[in-house]
């Protein structure tokens, strides 16, 4: 029998290895980017089209490489950084491998021009598929232009997993932003299809986060500063009333790399604790200066996953920071009619805040990071019974339509022919109806309820544009990153069919004008944001179209609250509107609104 083991040609390594490094355009931006930054440039611009696929170039104005270094660097393991192993351990820069480069070029065709300031002339080098094809002096500025054309020209196949447009295009937004972040002394500037997107100056960090992630309001970056024999932290935390229901704006750097690191994230979130709602997250951006020994940056090829050596001591420092950060701030606690906390933020001292809001709502003693608030205990056990209590006007009369026998609710969402009997309806707490008609029991979620009802109105003025907008007295500016803008922007026509009245309104602002009558009680600020958040999330997991995904954003993002209470009347009507959808079983993506247990049913769970 034959040998059947043998060597790789080098082409094929080099598009295997590249496999590693370039997952998508936006891996190929995130080196060259830190390229830049590893050769002492303070000016930077980013340049792409088609979301990368065909086009990516990076300039900047750093130090720029010799002839013999031009071609080198685009070999594999071509390195400065590493002479010997333990050189990994005391490493300063980004890049160090060497894999980056030869990685791109394996899989792209790639030109650049690079200078020195001592040399009169730069180099320019052309790269197809690894395989240099020219390479000769040129008069160009100091520093480095690389351009990268045609990703995976010559892998169609690994093209064929590319995102969307826009998807692709907020990966390369996340790359940019991240180092942008890391590096506030440095200019920026990103150009998407040659206008210019994006335009950072020289900062300091506060302003650069306002700069890259939007002015949320007044006050809402709380500072973190902490030396510690282990390490130092600085950075800032958003305040808590500025969290949002999904995981977004959250930044982790660890001597300036970004870092994905779930542990520490979970640190944050138990900082948190108490101040935000259990499915809400905080947004931040922290920065970690230890010894490299102490790291490990060697354990993927992206170098996003760093080992530490002493990880628990930095989760209990890292918690305690934050809370100390929360602790200056005095956080009062403001009870509203349905026991729903809201916080006022206030850099003034204790005493001063009293005496500036003296009222019974002000707890000079709440310490926001006790554990030991207990519930009220006092209950009204009659309320349980009057769900089944029938008093006249609860009840339909057949002649008549449901809004001639009580008033129309504040949230509701269409009007009704007929409504629903039901024998007998209450709410347990968690926010669940249970419900009996023809000898069944129905355990009803009365979120998912909600979003379904929702979810099919929404998809119902899309296919009829029927649209429901209630004006504002007084128009609201809404100021996004370029990121969000950019994604509102290509999406507005959808959205002024959810119900908006809405137009941009300068850089990276909108000015809304109108929001959807079903909803008109909610912040249109929050609506809108919520709407474009759930829609990213959407975007990333899931195949749908625009108006799909609008629609299941939205109504998510409207739906009534999982646990708030509901008058015999509302629930009413959330089960008449729910029993009249086409699919009243299930949300759009799979998850069941109700369960429906029989007689039957519930004689076998009790063995009879």
């Amino acid at each position: 029998m034959s040998d059947i083991i043998r060597l790789l040609p080098e082409s094929i390594a080099n598009q295997i290895a590249a496999g590693e490094v370039v997952q998508r355009p936006a891996s190929a931006v995130k080196e060259l980017l830190e390229n830049s930054l590893d050769a002492g440039a303070d000016k930077i611009q980013l340049f792409i089209r088609d979301a990368g696929t065909t086009f990516i170039q990076v300039k900047d104005n750093g130090k720029g490489m010799s002839e013999t270094d031009a071609r080198m660097c685009w070999e594999r393991h071509a390195t400065s950084k590493i002479k010997k192993a333990d050189d990994l351990f005391k490493l300063t820069t980004f890049g160090f491998r060497g894999e980056a480069l030869a990685s791109i070029a394996a899989v792209s065709q790639v030109e650049m021009k690079s200078r020195r300031e001592e040399d009169s002339l730069g180099t320019e080098l052309k790269i197809e598929a690894g395989e240099v094809l020219h390479h000769e002096p040129i008069n160009c500025p100091v520093g480095t232009t690389i351009t990268v054309k045609n990703l995976f020209f010559n892998i169609p196949a690994r093209r064929n997993f590319l995102k969307s447009t826009s998807i692709e295009t907020r990966h390369i937004y996340d790359e940019f932003n991240r180092v942008a972040l890391a590096n506030p002394g440095i200019e920026f500037t990103f150009f998407i299809n040659d206008n210019e997107t994006l335009k950072l100056q020289k900062t300091d960090l506060q302003n650069r986060i306002t700069d890259v992630l939007g002015k949320k309001g007044q006050g809402e970056l709380l500072e973190l500063h902490e030396t510690t024999d282990i390490l130092k932290i600085t950075g800032f935390v958003g305040s808590p009333e500025y969290a949002k229901r999904i995981r977004g704006d959250q930044f982790l750097f660890a001597n300036g790399r970004f870092i994905k690191e779930p542990y520490f994230n979970h640190a944050i979130q138990t900082a948190f604790q108490g101040l935000i709602p259990e499915d809400n997250f905080p947004y931040y951006v922290i920065f970690f200066e230890i010894e490299p020994s102490k790291i490990d940056v060697n354990v993927h090829p992206t170098k996003t996953e760093v080992k530490f050596e002493d990880s628990k001591a930095i989760y209990s420092i890292l918690r305690s920071v934050i809370k100390k950060s929360l602790g200056s701030y005095t956080l009062t606690p403001q009870i509203s009619d349905n026991q729903i906390f809201s916080f006022e933020t206030s850099s003034l001292p204790e005493s001063e805040v009293i005496s500036k809001f003296n009222s019974p709502n002000v707890n000079s003693k709440y310490n926001p990071f006790s554990t030991d608030i207990q519930p009220n205990k006092r209950q009204d056990w009659g309320k349980l019974l009057e769900p089944f209590k029938k008093p006249e006007s609860n009840f339909y009369d057949g002649g008549k339509k449901s809004d001639e026998i009580y008033p129309k609710p504040e949230n509701q969402l269409f009007m009704l022919e007929e409504k629903l009997l039901f024998d007998g309806i209450f709410q347990i707490a968690g926010g669940y109806i249970i419900c009996s008609k023809n000898n069944e029991l129905i355990l009803v979620n009365q979120q998912a309820a909600s979003e379904r009802v929702l979810y099919d109105q929404f998809i119902n003025q899309f296919e009829h544009h029927n649209i429901a907008v209630q004006t504002l007295l007084f128009p609201r500016m809404v100021e996004f990153n370029a990121a969000d803008f950019n994604l509102v922007y290509s999406l507005i026509d959808e959205i002024k069919y959810l119900g908006f009245d809405i137009s941009s309104f300068g850089k990276n602002t909108f000015i809304i004008n109108g929001v959807p009558a079903i909803n008109d009680k909610a912040d249109p600020q929050i609506t809108l944001e919520g709407l474009i958040d759930n829609f990213r999330q959407n975007e990333q997991k899931l195949q749908l179209d625009k108006k799909e995904n609008l629609a299941r954003s939205m109504a998510r993002n409207a739906a009534m609250s999982a646990t708030g209470a509901l008058t015999l009347m509302e629930m009413e009507l959330l089960l008449s509107q729910l029993f009249q959808s086409p699919q009243p079983n299930f949300l759009p993506n799979g998850k069941p609104v109700f369960i429906k247990i029989s007689q039957q049913g519930l004689s076998e769970m009790f063995g009879k």
